[in-house]
């Protein structure tokens, strides 16, 4: 590993960043001329005077050699030290945050919570050496999966936080789909397309998307992702968006996998009718739904779906999502679920397909629509009093979009968590959540999701139920 501090982004690498309107200072000659005059003067000093020293101490070197030497040297002992400087993560003391130490973590947030600042960003090397460094290298070896897990993820935030992201659950044997908003700036796509470059298992969606907060292209960039990797192998698919954070290893997700078998998990309630369009032909003869409609019973094309909702963060099994593929045409439902003119219309597609009895594999037969909460697939420390921002009722004190923002403070809730995911994690707010969550997954501090937790998931005591051979669709309690 190298022993040398990532320079600051150089002028043209960060003026993407200045926001318009910002004028920049003229040229001037002689402005220039002096400028030049002086830092001349300046090195040769530098020069003469470093020339001087190492001859006093019998250690001459080259002009070549000292002027290609690295300006300043950082020791790479923590993960932090990749995106910060020892100064500035020196009070973030992992071991003790997640002991639950309140003095650890009120000195770190007194002295201030690690950010990624776009203006402070450091230069990470992006050949191959470097970027496997940063994302497995403290790993020596990796045991098989017996279940790879796809990981299907919409992005369009900085680098060095999908990274960071992507570190936390690395697996050679899972597969990583992304899909990039158009708007985010280009050093986010090229740098995910040098990450996809060095590590094969990593695939970048070559269509863009425009992600707003109402949940618009959320649906259709998973979709588009899944089928680029269908044919990868792979049990269950974790679908995330940006400010999702996984809280369980690959080992976890694998064992989980191979528990629920064919089934999937999410939650189910009915869905709000101002979120979609309430007097559409929602029967699947009307959307078209079926590739081939031949021997599809009449009580199933012609009675309309009952619209489902759940979160955007589900947890898929290949069987379910290959079915999808095979026997739907999914064009029409994502299309009109994505109304423009909706809010949050991202989170009905999945329940909705997957509840209303449509003969797919995988699918759930019992009608469990009464409200079932999400346990399983993401943690949500929901706030609905009051405005965004500070607020006193979150363990954080900050609150965006009615959700609390993770902090350090949640750290210990995330060891003994029952849930796959959390969200929001914010890296300009605390970037110290993924640091240290990196830390206790490669120590093995976090528990895996039990066979009692599951038992929440009428899903999963169905197919138990089938498996066995005592499941009577009429008698099943949901």
């Amino acid at each position: 590993m190298s022993n040398s501090r990532y320079k600051l982004l150089s002028e043209d690498e960060i003026k993407e960043y200045v926001p318009n309107g910002i004028m920049r200072i003229k040229d001037s000659s002689r402005l220039k001329n002096a400028l030049i005059f002086i830092c001349g003067m300046a090195l040769c000093y530098v020069i003469l005077f470093h020339v001087k020293s190492e001859k006093k101490m019998g250690n001459f070197k080259s002009f070549k050699e000292m002027l290609i030497k690295p300006f300043v040297t950082q020791k790479f002992e923590n993960y932090a030290d990749f995106y910060f400087t020892k100064d500035e993560s020196r009070f973030l003391n992992c071991s003790q945050i997640t002991n639950g130490s309140k003095d650890a973590i009120e000195s770190y947030v007194n002295n201030g919570r690690l950010k990624l600042e776009r203006e402070k960003l450091l230069k990470l090397p992006m050949d191959c050496e470097n970027i496997k460094t940063r994302i497995r290298g403290d790993i020596p070896s990796f045991s098989k999966l017996e279940r790879p897990i796809a990981f299907v993820r919409n992005i369009f935030t900085l680098y060095e936080f999908q990274e960071s992201l992507i570190s936390l659950n690395y697996h050679p044997d899972n597969s990583y789909c992304f899909s990039i908003d158009f708007k985010t700036v280009h050093r986010l796509s090229e740098n995910m397309l040098s990450l996809s470059k060095c590590l094969p298992n990593i695939i970048i969606n070559p269509m863009k998307y425009s992600f707003d907060s109402a949940g618009h292209f959320q649906d259709r960039a998973h979709f588009d992702c899944l089928k680029l990797i269908l044919n990868r192998t792979w049990y269950h698919t974790l679908l995330l968006q940006n400010y999702d954070i996984v809280l369980k290893s690959s080992e976890q997700l694998s064992d989980l996998s191979e528990m629920l078998n064919y089934t999937s998990i999410m939650g189910l309630e009915y869905g709000y009718k101002h979120r979609y369009k309430e007097d559409a032909n929602w029967t699947p003869a009307g959307l078209k739904l079926f590739k081939n409609e031949k021997g599809v019973p009449d009580r199933i094309l012609h009675t309309p779906l009952t619209i489902r909702k759940g979160l955007n963060e589900v947890f898929l099994s290949k069987t379910f999502v290959d079915s999808l593929f095979d026997k739907l045409n999914l064009d029409p439902i994502l299309d009109l679920f994505d109304n423009k003119e909706l809010y949050g219309v991202d989170e009905m597609l999945i329940p909705t397909l997957y509840e209303n009895y449509l003969g797919l594999e995988g699918q759930m037969t019992s009608n469990c629509t009464k409200l079932q909460l999400d346990n399983l697939t993401r943690q949500t420390d929901w706030n609905f009093n009051g405005p965004d921002g500070y607020d006193k009722n979150c363990k954080s004190k900050m609150k965006r979009h009615s959700i609390c923002i993770i902090g350090v403070e949640y750290l210990q809730d995330f060891s003994n968590s029952n849930q796959i995911s959390a969200n929001k994690v914010l890296d300009n707010f605390d970037f110290g959540p993924i640091i240290c969550l990196r830390q206790m997954i490669r120590e093995g501090e976090t528990n895996g999701i039990s066979e009692d937790a599951l038992n929440w998931s009428p899903q999963y005591r169905e197919m138990k139920l089938k498996q066995n051979g005592t499941y009577i669709k009429e008698k099943f309690e949901c």
